[in-house]
């Protein structure tokens, strides 16, 4: 059974809707068991382990069933940087591999990704990110799970490929939200979430800050991303979960409203989009 007594050492419940804390990740190998628990002392209720290929996905899966007392879900996928590198997603007409499919029916994985197009890098060549892309969202159809979805300066093509494929009718978030009014508005209109990280407290992303403000309350998502993008005042350095709380007071700060309801309210976001139970009432970390 799921201990909420770790809340009252914060007085809220905060979900982290997109991190990499899994055991046997570079990042991870000796700390990632003490990260967690950080987190949960930190109130933390229900953290998004996002897969980034076959052997992360499978230790991320493997990493919430061992920590599932501390509210961990799984997301299951492959990244853009590594399309190239799983084959089968990135030819067209194979579609997704069973050992990345079997993953998903775990009870603790809560969404399929993180998928997309990412043209900052580069890592994997642009048509095999696009196939990849393709099979995830077809996937996403198939099995009913949510999509994680990456987008660097790739937003027009995202859009494009989510209209060619009918992604309208697969719901999901776009993490990191970094885009214009217009992308938010696409994404908004095709039943999508979006999603913000340490990127929101950065002095030079009024823009953000202000589209943000914007956004209707029920479409909101914060997350870490960690080890990345750590919120300032610690930009720069190994970012973890138990440092959403900054975001979070970022995020209250920007839209004028109190922490305890930037929390209830993407609480009850991520609650109802990955059906994972919404701490606020009670609800055990199941689904």
């Amino acid at each position: 059974m799921e201990n909420n007594d770790r809340n009252q050492s914060s007085g809220f419940f905060f979900a982290d809707t997109h991190c990499h804390v899994i055991e046997g990740r570079e990042e991870y190998k000796t700390d990632a068991g003490a990260v967690l628990q950080r987190a949960a002392k930190a109130g933390v209720a229900r953290m998004l382990l996002a897969g980034s290929n076959i052997p992360s996905s499978t230790m991320a899966v493997a990493t919430v069933e061992k920590y599932r007392d501390l509210g961990v879900f799984a997301a299951v996928g492959v990244h853009p940087h590594d399309a190239s590198t799983v084959p089968s997603c990135s030819v067209e007409g194979m579609g997704i591999p069973r050992g990345l499919s079997d993953l998903a029916a775990s009870p603790r994985v809560a969404a399929i990704g993180e998928t997309g197009l990412d043209y900052h890098y580069d890592h994997s060549p642009r048509d095999q990110q696009k196939t990849s892309f393709r099979a995830h969202i077809r996937w996403s159809l198939e099995s009913g799970l949510p999509l994680v979805v990456h987008g660097r300066e790739s937003y027009e093509d995202i859009i494009r490929i989510f209209r060619e494929e009918g992604a309208s009718g697969t719901t999901g978030v776009i993490h990191c939200f970094s885009g214009t009014r217009a992308d938010a508005d696409f994404f908004l209109e095709a039943g999508y979430y979006l999603s913000f990280a340490g990127p929101l407290t950065f002095a030079r992303n009024e823009t953000l800050r202000e589209l943000f403000s914007e956004l209707p309350s029920d479409r909101i998502l914060l997350e870490t991303d960690s080890p990345y993008l750590a919120p300032v005042p610690f930009r720069g350095k190994k970012n973890e979960p138990a440092l959403v709380r900054i975001v979070y007071e970022t995020a209250a700060d920007v839209r004028g409203i109190s922490l305890d309801e930037i929390a209830r309210t993407v609480s009850a976001n991520a609650s109802r989009l990955f059906r994972w139970g919404d701490p606020y009432f009670g609800e055990e970390a199941e689904r």
